[in-house]
């Protein structure tokens, strides 16, 4: 288990070597490529033979998409920078405003990132890249216009709890369960600052909504010392330190149940699941290499090379219906009311 964590601690903030020298500046007509068929684009993008994305994916999912783009289309180099967090958007808007565009598509799990980018010219808006048209079988309702992207990632989203202490009359199935005594100092969450992203706020705001305003508050009152994130809430429960933790994915629990530790997921409605989209770089070095990738990441074939995991979905799949579709208005709205949904959680 320990193995485990400290890998999953370690790729959360590992950034692939660069590739050397100056990336080459696209032309502007890289924002307004677009291809009448699948045959044309290939072959443009075997001519320029590269493409290089920026993702937050974990690494199973990129050596995953490695593999199968290569197979696919083995005269087009796939490279991929694997940057955590809020770091692959700085990354990447830094080498922009420096002059130096190097990522042709960035596949990120802030999918409120991408209407902003477009407003200022870093990414193409999703229909104007042409690859929707060359797929023409993609669920049309995964395709976010308002955030000018589509989904090609969801993973579930919900508890962990330690087996050896919860007995099975105790395991929660509803958030308002964790207010029984029972889990009183024995529920473990994120810092404050850790609780700050998209996707804490939306879960905590989908909980105020579900159960009041006063709930939030009930539910910080029954917890034990925060913790800093994914890595140490898991190790704790693990350990037996604590016995359930509120943010939890279904691939970490099951790698530390593959270790021997003695714990269980539980899917959770309200838990909002994180869900990856990508974007064409408007200023692409290689603008058809880009569009080839996005359009095996809209194909059957590319969304199961990503969504192999336990607890991963992509748009061909059936979906359990605890997924809540992201708005941008409801994105906006959360982050309007982020402290009034952290304070209860403030350390």
């Amino acid at each position: 288990m320990r193995k485990f964590l400290a890998l999953l601690g370690a790729s959360v903030l590992m950034l692939a070597a660069a590739a050397c020298g100056k990336p080459p500046t696209a032309s502007a007509s890289s924002a307004d490529l677009v291809f009448g068929s699948v045959e044309e684009m290939v072959a443009a993008a075997e001519k320029e033979g590269t493409v290089l994305v920026y993702t937050d994916f974990l690494p199973t999912d990129t050596e995953a998409l490695k593999k199968a783009f290569k197979n696919r289309y083995p005269k087009v180099d796939l490279q991929i920078q694997r940057i955590g967090g809020t770091d692959l958007i700085a990354r990447y808007e830094g080498e922009l405003e420096a002059g130096a565009p190097s990522a042709d598509v960035v596949i990120s799990g802030q999918p409120d990132y991408y209407p902003g980018a477009v407003d200022r010219g870093m990414i193409v808006p999703l229909r104007d890249t042409g690859v929707l048209g060359l797929v023409p079988d993609f669920p049309k309702k995964y395709i976010y216009d308002e955030l000018d992207t589509a989904l090609i990632q969801a993973i579930q989203s919900g508890l962990v709890y330690n087996t050896e202490h919860v007995p099975a009359s105790k395991v929660p199935s509803t958030w308002e369960d964790l207010l029984d005594p029972f889990w009183k100092g024995k529920v473990l969450s994120y810092s404050s600052s850790g609780l700050d992203n998209i996707n804490q706020l939306l879960t905590l705001d989908s909980l105020a909504e579900k159960y009041g305003t006063g709930f939030l508050d009930k539910l910080a009152g029954q917890l034990g010392p925060a913790q800093g994130g994914l890595q140490p809430i898991h190790s704790a429960v693990g350990a037996g330190e604590a016995w359930l933790a509120m943010q939890s994915l279904p691939f970490v629990v099951n790698a530390m149940k593959a270790e021997g530790a003695p714990v269980e997921f539980v899917p959770m409605a309200h838990a909002y699941w994180p869900t990856h989209g990508f974007g064409v770089s408007a200023n692409a070095p290689h603008p058809a290499g880009a569009r080839l990738l996005s359009y095996f990441l809209l194909t059957p074939e590319g969304s199961e090379s990503v969504n192999t995991g336990e607890g991963s979905y992509g748009p061909y799949d059936d979906i359990p219906d605890t997924f809540a579709e992201p708005t941008l208005k409801r994105m906006r709205q959360v982050k309007e009311r982020r402290d009034q949904l952290l304070g209860p959680f403030k350390n």
